[in-house]
C-alpha cells in the first residue's frame, strides 16, 4: 500500500528546486535546533525569566592563567542591562582591574541559557581598551574578550556564578600573545 503523505517541503515544488532545497534545509535546522536544546535540557521557548532585571556585577578572579605573573588578582564591576530584543540579547558595559596595573574597559553583548532550573549558562563576546600593567601585556590597546559564565539564579533574581575569559587583540599586532581568566562574580538585581 503506497503511502500518500507528502512532507511540506515536496509541497515546494520540484525535488530539484531552489525552494525545495531551502526548505528541506530549514526542517533539517529546526530538527536539529530541537534535538540539541534536548538534550543539553535547554527551554528554547523560555529561555529566560520574563522579566528580568538588570544586573550589577561584582567579580574577583585571577588573570593570566596561561602564564606566571605577580599581582595577577583581577577585579571587575560591570552593568548588565535587561535582555532586549526576540533574541533576549544583553548589552553590558564593565571594567576590569588588576593588582599589576592593568585595566581593561568593555562592552559586550551576552545571552542566557538554562540548563537546569535556577541554571544559567552564558556566553559572551565583546570588546574593549586595555592598558597594560607590570607583567601583562598583549599587544595592542584594542582587545576582544570571549567567555562563558554558569551560574546561579537564586528566586530573588540574585545570581552567583563562575567564568572563564579569554582576552585577544585578534591579531591587530604582531604580538598576540592573549590571556585566561577565572572569576567568581555576584549579579545583583537592580
Amino acid at each position: 500500500m503506497k503511502n500518500n503523505a507528502r512532507s511540506p517541503c515536496t509541497n515546494a515544488g520540484n525535488r530539484h528546486s531552489l525552494a525545495a532545497d531551502l526548505c528541506r534545509l530549514s526542517v533539517i535546522r529546526l530538527s536539529l535546533h530541537l534535538l540539541i536544546t534536548t538534550l543539553l535540557g535547554l527551554h528554547p521557548i523560555q529561555a529566560y525569566a520574563e522579566g528580568d532585571p538588570a544586573l550589577l556585577n561584582l567579580s574577583i578572579g585571577e588573570v593570566g592563567l596561561d602564564r606566571s605573573l605577580d599581582n595577577a588578582t583581577r577585579y571587575g564591576l560591570e552593568y548588565r542591562f535587561q535582555p532586549m530584543n526576540f533574541y533576549q540579547l544583553i548589552p553590558t558595559v564593565g571594567n576590569v582591574w588588576v593588582d599589576n596595573g592593568a585595566t581593561f574597559t568593555y562592552f559586550e553583548m551576552r545571552r542566557d541559557f538554562p540548563v537546569r532550573e535556577h541554571w544559567l549558562l552564558t556566553p559572551s563576546f565583546g570588546l574593549g581598551v586595555f592598558h597594560e600593567g607590570r607583567g601583562l601585556r598583549l599587544g595592542h590597546s584594542t582587545e576582544f574578550r570571549s567567555g562563558v559564565e554558569l551560574s546561579y539564579r537564586f528566586p530573588n533574581r540574585y545570581r552567583l556564578g563562575l567564568a572563564i575569559y579569554h582576552l585577544s587583540n585578534g591579531g591587530l599586532s604582531k604580538e598576540n600573545p592573549g590571556t585566561e581568566s577565572v572569576v567568581c562574580s555576584v549579579s545583583i538585581p537592580m
